[in-house]
C-alpha cells in the first residue's frame, strides 16, 4: 500500500512544480531588469537579479524542467492506475483522462494568467526555485543559446519587450472596457511617435504657403488672412532658400506700435527658423520643440533641399487626432465612395490610413508615405492621367492631376474582390 501513496505524493509534487515553473516562466517574460532591482532593494538575498543577468539561460532551464515534471506527472499517474488495473492500455487511457481533467481544472486558475497579472510577486517567490534548477543543468543552457547580439542590442530587445507587453495591456484594457477606445488609441499613438518619421506628418513643400523676400507688410497681412495661418516661412529665390519665419502677431505688433509701416518689408521682422531632417522621429522633434519653445520647423531632405514644413500642431495631432479650429475649411474625406461601387481617394492620403481603410497588408516602406507615392512606386514611372497599377486586390488609376507640374491629385480605387469594403 506504500507504493500507491508514494506515487500519488510524487505525482502531486511533480504537478505542483509544473504549475510553479509555468508561473515563473510567464513572470520572467514580463519582468524588467528595473523591476528585479526593485525586488532586491527590498529583499537583498533574492537571486532574481542574477536570473535577469542571464535571463535566456534561466528561461531555457525553466522550460526544460517544466517539460520534465509534466512528463513525470503523466508517467506517475499512469503507473498508479496500472497498480490497480494491471492493464497497460487501461492505465495509459486512465492517465490521459486524469491529465486532461486536471489540465481543465487548473486552467480555471491558469498560472500564465496569474504570472502575467502579478509578475513581480511571482518572480520574487519563484526565483528561489528557478536559480538552483538552472544550476543543475550546468553549462548546457549556455551551449544551446547563440550569443550573437551585443549588450546594446540586448538592451534594445528588453525595451521592445516592455513596449510589446504594455501595448498588450492597453489592448486588453480596451477590450475589457477599462479604457475607452479613444483613450487606448491615444496611448498607442504615443508609442508610434517613436517609430514615425517627420516626413510622414509634415506638410509637403508643394502645399506650403510661402512669403517671398521683400514682400510688403500689407501684402503679407493679406496672405495671412486668406490662408488662415499665423506663421509662414520666408523664402529667397526658391523654397530651398529659407530665410526665416514670419509671425502674424509680429506684423500686428509692429504696425500697432508704429515701429514699421505697411510699406516696409517683412524681412525686418523675420525670425530664425529651425531646420530639421525628414528622417528625425516625431517623438524626438516634439521633445526638441518643447525644450526650445519653438512651434514650427522647416523639414529638409537628405540633399539639403526643403521637403516641407511641420508645426507643433502636426506633432500633437499624432497623439490626439486631427485638431480643427473655426478658421479651418471643412475637411474633405480622404475616401469618397462612387455610385459605381468604386472609390476616389486623395493622393496625399497616408499609406497607413489607406491600408487601414481597405484592409491591406502592405510592407512598411520608408520611402513611400502617400497613396500617390505608392502608385508611382508600383507603376515604376512618372504617373499620368489614366495610369493604372495593381496593389494587392486593388487597382489604382490616376483620376485627376493638379498644378503646373501635373501632380497626381486624386486616384480612383477599384476593388478586384467585393469582400472588403473600406472603413470610412
Amino acid at each position: 500500500m506504500v507504493a500507491p501513496i508514494v506515487l500519488v505524493l510524487l505525482f502531486l509534487i511533480a504537478l505542483s512544480l509544473t504549475w510553479v515553473l509555468t508561473l515563473a516562466e510567464t513572470a520572467l517574460d514580463y519582468l524588467s531588469f528595473r523591476d528585479a532591482e526593485a525586488i532586491v532593494a527590498q529583499h537583498p538575498t533574492n537571486p532574481i537579479v542574477h536570473i535577469m543577468e542571464r535571463l535566456a539561460e534561466h528561461q531555457l532551464a525553466t522550460r526544460f524542467w517544466n517539460t520534465v515534471f509534466l512528463a513525470s506527472s503523466a508517467v506517475l499517474i499512469t503507473v498508479f492506475i496500472d497498480h490497480f488495473v494491471s492493464n497497460v492500455w487501461l492505465a495509459a487511457a486512465g492517465g490521459i483522462a486524469v491529465m486532461a481533467v486536471l489540465t481543465l481544472v487548473i486552467s480555471a486558475r491558469s498560472p500564465r494568467r496569474i504570472g502575467a497579472k502579478h509578475y513581480e510577486l511571482s518572480a520574487r517567490f519563484t526565483a528561489w526555485l528557478v536559480r538552483p534548477l538552472a544550476a543543475l543543468l550546468g553549462p548546457l543552457p549556455r551551449l544551446f543559446i547563440a550569443e550573437t547580439e551585443n549588450e546594446q542590442d540586448d538592451e534594445n530587445d528588453d525595451d521592445d519587450l516592455e513596449e510589446r507587453h504594455f501595448r498588450a495591456y492597453v489592448s486588453r484594457a480596451s477590450a475589457a472596457d477599462v479604457l475607452e477606445d479613444n483613450e487606448a488609441d491615444m496611448i498607442q499613438s504615443v508609442f508610434d511617435m517613436d517609430d514615425t518619421l517627420v516626413r510622414a506628418i509634415m506638410v509637403p513643400r508643394t502645399d506650403v504657403v510661402w512669403l517671398d523676400s521683400g514682400t510688403r507688410l500689407a501684402t503679407a497681412t493679406e496672405v495671412f488672412i486668406r490662408s488662415g495661418y499665423s506663421r509662414i516661412p520666408l523664402i529667397g529665390d526658391s523654397p530651398d532658400d529659407v530665410l526665416g519665419i514670419i509671425f502674424l502677431k509680429d506684423i500686428i505688433r509692429a504696425l500697432h506700435m508704429h515701429k514699421l509701416t505697411s510699406d516696409d518689408v517683412v524681412n525686418l521682422i523675420a525670425r530664425e527658423i529651425r531646420v530639421v531632417p525628414e528622417s528625425k522621429t516625431v517623438w524626438d522633434l516634439l521633445q526638441e520643440l518643447q525644450s526650445e519653445a519653438i512651434h514650427a520647423a522647416v523639414v529638409v531632405d537628405e540633399y539639403g533641399g526643403t521637403a516641407g514644413f511641420v508645426t507643433l500642431e502636426d506633432l500633437i495631432e499624432e497623439i490626439v487626432g486631427d485638431i480643427s479650429d473655426e478658421y479651418d475649411d471643412a475637411e474633405i474625406a480622404d475616401v469618397i465612395p462612387q455610385p459605381d461601387g468604386q472609390y476616389v481617394v486623395k493622393a496625399s492620403m497616408s499609406v497607413s490610413d489607406f491600408s487601414e481603410a481597405f484592409g491591406l497588408l502592405l510592407d512598411d516602406d520608408e520611402d513611400v508615405d502617400t497613396v500617390g507615392g505608392l502608385l508611382a512606386k508600383s507603376l515604376g514611372k512618372i504617373p499620368i492621367k489614366g495610369s493604372a497599377t495593381d496593389v494587392e486586390n486593388l487597382t489604382l488609376t490616376v483620376e485627376t492631376l493638379t498644378g503646373r507640374r501635373n501632380r497626381v491629385d486624386t486616384i480612383r480605387v477599384t476593388t478586384q474582390t467585393t469582400t472588403q469594403e473600406p472603413k470610412l
